[in-house]
């Protein structure tokens, strides 16, 4: 009988504490329109407008507004220093190809890991330089 009732009062605790950590996970969205095509990882997007959410912990999902593409990328946390309700994607441009670095909101951020194609390029020692888009919620 006790078995029953711990398992139930263990579940409820479970559920409050992990209740807010999702919801505030899921807060996180920001909308952003991109002027042209980019790559995240392997994968290469249209320019047009994208959804950028916290998926879980160092997890991005990535999706065009009309919900089509999409992709889940780990990413790395780090402070942006941005001024509170600024949302921002930034781009690290080679040539004519874009390619996804940092996603940053208010006091988080999370910069995403170089592609093979993208290393393949900086060995190539092809000039670089950042593109900053901004996003809002």
């Amino acid at each position: 009988m006790k078995t029953p009732i711990l398992r139930a009062l263990a579940t409820l605790g479970l559920s409050a504490a992990l209740g807010p950590v999702s919801l505030m996970a899921q807060s996180t969205t920001i909308m952003a329109r991109i002027p042209f095509d980019f790559t995240i990882g392997s994968k290469s997007f249209a320019a047009g407008e994208y959804r950028v959410m916290e998926h879980s912990s160092n997890v991005l999902a990535i999706r065009s507004a009309d919900g089509r593409p999409a992709i889940l990328a780990m990413a790395h946390g780090f402070l942006p220093g941005a001024k509170s309700g600024e949302a921002k994607l930034t781009f690290n441009k080679y040539g004519d190809r874009y390619f996804l670095s940092r996603v940053s909101h208010s006091d988080r951020g999370w910069e995403l890991p170089k592609s093979a194609v993208e290393k393949e390029l900086i060995a190539k020692k092809a000039s670089s330089n950042s593109v900053v888009v901004a996003g809002g919620q």
